[in-house]
């Protein structure tokens, strides 16, 4: 039997699993309106409030120009329904602020009524900005391991710094009622 070196047995691997299709393609479920308007739904939730914006009027049409913008920026990456639940799981990247081009990931749960509208949201993970290939492969296989229910907490920045997942930390929780980040930690 031939042995193969690190890097080969990547890239053989690599290639097989390319012919395959790619289960999590958003295509597979939605087409191309159909992602842009759950998008547009969801970065009311993943992006920052709009300059001068509260979460008491952040759905005021006059912040259209900025999640519209926002939206712009945001790819769905990955996006699965597990058969027995009624919750899709989802991937996406957006531009981030940075020097040199940048993408940041933010994985998490949705679940959506009969019209396609956004009945829930639920960020389980944002990945740190890396250089976009890199996004993609790395939230690649962390979006298969939030979708099979393996433990994520080894990607957590206190065991790999900033390599894999940003948020959630030992500090830091997705809030449910809220749809924001929040601290553990007290503030003064």
């Amino acid at each position: 039997m031939r042995a193969y070196s690190p890097i080969t047995a990547l890239a053989i691997f690599l290639m097989l699993c390319s012919c395959r299709g790619d289960r999590y393609s958003p295509a597979n479920e939605l087409d191309e309106d159909e992602q842009t308007r759950l998008i547009r739904q969801m970065v009311y939730y993943s992006t920052k409030l709009p300059p001068n914006a509260g979460d008491y009027d952040k759905f005021d049409e006059k912040y259209d120009w900025y999640y519209d913008r926002a939206a712009a920026e945001s790819t769905l990456l990955k996006f699965y329904k597990a058969p027995e639940q009624s919750v899709w799981y989802f991937m996406m990247s957006r531009m981030a602020r940075s020097v040199t081009p940048m993408q940041e990931g933010i994985a998490g749960k949705v679940k959506l009524n009969a019209d396609g509208s956004l009945a829930d949201y639920e960020e389980v993970f944002r990945v740190w900005k890396m250089p976009e290939d890199t996004l993609k492969v790395r939230s690649a296989m962390l979006f298969d391991r939030m979708v099979r229910g393996k433990d994520l907490s080894l990607f957590y920045p206190k065991y790999q710094g900033d390599k894999f997942i940003e948020l959630p930390t030992d500090g830091y929780y997705f809030d449910q009622v809220t749809k924001r980040w929040k601290s553990t930690l007290s503030s003064p």
